[in-house]
């Protein structure tokens, strides 16, 4: 049940043993005693661990970033009614920045605030704007938004409907402009209307205010969202 794989058992030996051992305790005293797990566990092939090394500090900073707007709720109710407002808005979102050379670890370093979040009901995805995607707009965010819709779509019935009913009201009769960058979206609510035709301007000011409604739908204290996105400059 550890959360690195290297720390399980890394045989049926090895749980073997430490099971007879709980059997015996069982049988000697009628209790199990502590003891060290795995003495007889023994590896049958070579295993690169998956703990990552020497990067405690950034971790503990991703992490706190976190923390601070998964409970800026606390936070905001300690102030007045007024800070309290400005305070719900600016503190429940954060962004912060990993750069560096490709193949240093920059992937690796945030998969590892995962669990952490998955463990607070958080939602965390990501999407990468790829070189050879660039004549498609919002890609990687459009990706990123893409694999959390599948995540909800394997939750259960009742909580699809919760979903449904929270988009319905979000989008409004707006809906057919989300489906047409994340088609998955129509699964949970359903065929859509076709949307009036406006002037370029209108409908980029359109897409703005529905995406922007769209994407708060998955954002609250009970369950926050983490998106990570991998940007090329060159």
């Amino acid at each position: 049940m550890a959360k690195n794989a290297e720390d399980r058992y890394q045989s049926a030996w090895g749980i073997k043993a430490d099971l007879e051992i709980c059997t015996h305790q069982l049988e000697e005293i009628s209790q199990i005693d502590s003891f060290q797990l795995g003495l007889q566990d023994v590896r049958d092939q070579f295993q690169i661990p998956q703990k990552l090394y020497g990067r405690d500090k950034e971790v503990a900073m991703l992490l706190a970033a976190f923390h601070r707007v998964a409970s800026s709720q606390n936070y905001a109710q300690k102030t007045s009614e007024q800070e309290q407002t400005n305070n719900s808005i600016l503190n429940k979102v954060e962004m912060m920045l990993v750069s560096g050379y490709a193949g240093i670890g920059k992937s690796a370093l945030v998969q590892e605030i995962y669990k952490p979040i998955t463990q607070k009901r958080g939602y965390f995805i990501s999407g990468k704007f790829d070189q050879f995607q660039r004549n498609i707009p919002y890609s990687a965010i459009a990706s990123a938004l893409q694999k959390l819709v599948q995540q909800l779509l394997g939750e259960s019935d009742d909580q699809v409907q919760q979903w449904r009913s929270r988009l319905l009201t979000a989008l409004g009769s707006n809906g057919q402009i989300i489906i047409d960058v994340i088609p998955e979206v129509e699964l949970i609510i359903g065929k859509q209307p076709p949307v009036p035709e406006v002037g370029a301007t209108e409908a980029q000011n359109r897409f703005n205010r529905i995406f922007q409604s769209f994407v708060r739908v998955f954002c609250s204290e009970s369950h926050p969202l983490v998106i990570y996105l991998k940007l090329l400059i060159i």
